[in-house]
């Protein structure tokens, strides 16, 4: 469960921008959209999901980049990259001060009972810090701070007590972390348990796609090999009034005729070498007709784009409902209608999960819907020196019924574009 992610002096963001998912103190669905975690004391009630608005370019994207950062990291950067290897980090780059400063990166989250505060340091070159507060039963522990100190050329580390492994083992992690490597993702790969809850928040609670575009629809493929996740997966889909009787899967077998006609030869052989002979699985969608009731079969191609989209989204959607992740989409309305996003979010809210969605979107229909409370929203734009900023609803103190929707086209909450006029015809 994500409490608080914040970033500082990273591509658009100057200054350190913080979402927080902590949820307020308005009572509004308060049983539907927010839920209690499961940690012993010290970590609010937090929120189902937060929607982000703001124009194009204004950061949105940015914001969701960063925290894909951080979990690349975080998974990554021992063993996938080598000594020397550049740390692919942007600082903001409108100024000289920031050119030349870190990037800075905060995650605050609670994995299996336990809340912890997780960040690090970059440039180009090097982690220049990282640190790891834990807070077992509600107390601070400070498992490890790392530090570069630039006088003598290398990292300063700090463990407490709490931290086990004793100085045999602190000693084997630090020597094995590369200045371009996480100091949390070496001690991980030399079998840390201790570590391990934290690790696997980003490995298997977190999942940060940049559009649903991004989801491929192997996995709700495989999903509806089982009848009780198929009827899941159509009571989905149906939910947006989509009428699809039933799925079912064909096996197909790979040939030449499934590869474009204009790939280039050398391409195409290599394809038909590795790829001639292996079996797929396809799924075929049945509608009733109109007249008979009699199923129709039709083939994936011959379904809509919102309809291949939303298939492509329910296994993975189902997934993070059934397994409590946090799910980060930018552009969620990419492909789906306003109205079926509406019933997305609506679903997550009435499931009863932990599961939590942060998304951005153009779609100002949700405002008008009473489907979010007021501290659910959030909006981006840039200031006078082009860097983003980012700020909730909850700053312009709305009232509990107050017409957002409305508000927010009419500029009163800021994050809409400045338009100026343009003449077409230079009259």
């Amino acid at each position: 469960m994500l409490i608080e992610f914040s970033v500082t002096n990273y591509k658009s963001i100057l200054e350190r921008q913080t979402l927080n998912m902590a949820a307020s103190a308005y009572s509004e669905l308060e049983s539907l959209n927010t839920f209690v975690p499961d940690q012993e004391d010290g970590v609010p009630r937090l929120l189902r999901s937060t929607v982000l608005y703001g124009p194009n370019a204004s950061g949105k994207s940015t914001l969701i980049q960063a925290l894909r950062f951080v979990e690349d990291k975080v998974l990554n950067s021992q063993k996938e990259s080598q000594a020397g290897d550049a740390i692919d980090v942007v600082p903001f780059r409108l100024t000289a001060a920031s050119r030349a400063a870190d990037s800075e990166f905060g995650v605050t989250f609670v994995e299996q009972g336990v809340r912890y505060e997780y960040g690090f340091c970059c440039n180009r070159e090097r982690f220049t810090e990282e640190w790891l507060i834990a807070y077992p039963l509600g107390r601070a522990q400070k498992w490890f701070h790392r530090v570069f100190d630039a006088k003598v050329e290398k990292d300063v580390y700090k463990f407490s007590t709490s931290f086990l492994g004793g100085k045999t083992r602190h000693g084997l992690w630090k020597e094995q972390t590369r200045s371009n490597a996480l100091f949390f993702s070496t001690a991980i790969q030399l079998n840390n348990e201790q570590l391990k809850p934290a690790f696997e928040w980003f490995k298997l609670r977190l999942r940060v796609v940049d559009s649903v575009r991004g989801f491929s629809p192997s996995y709700t493929v495989q999903r509806c090999g089982k009848d009780d996740d198929r009827q899941r997966v159509i009571a989905l889909m149906n939910s947006a009034d989509l009428s699809i009787a039933d799925i079912q899967l064909k096996e197909t077998v790979f040939s030449a005729e499934s590869l474009p006609k204009d790939m280039p030869a050398a391409i195409r052989d290599e394809f038909l070498k590795d790829m001639a002979g292996r079996k797929f699985l396809e799924p075929r969608f049945f509608h009733k007709d109109v007249d008979t009731t009699e199923v129709v079969e039709f083939d994936e191609s011959e379904e809509s784009d919102g309809t291949r989209a939303l298939f492509a989204l329910a296994g993975p959607w189902l997934d993070v409902i059934e397994n409590e992740r946090v799910l980060v989409v930018d552009e969620l309305d990419n492909s789906l209608h306003p109205l079926l996003v509406h019933q997305l979010v609506k679903r997550l809210h009435h499931e009863g999960t932990k599961a939590q969605l942060i998304f951005t979107t153009h779609d100002t229909t949700l405002l008008s819907q009473k489907l979010l409370r007021r501290d659910q929203i959030w909006f981006m734009e840039k200031d006078d020196k082009s860097a983003t900023r980012l700020y909730p609803l909850s700053d312009f103190s709305p009232r509990e019924n107050e017409a957002i929707e409305r508000g927010y086209l009419n500029g009163r909450y800021g994050g809409i574009p400045f338009l100026k006029d343009l003449d077409f015809y230079g009259v």
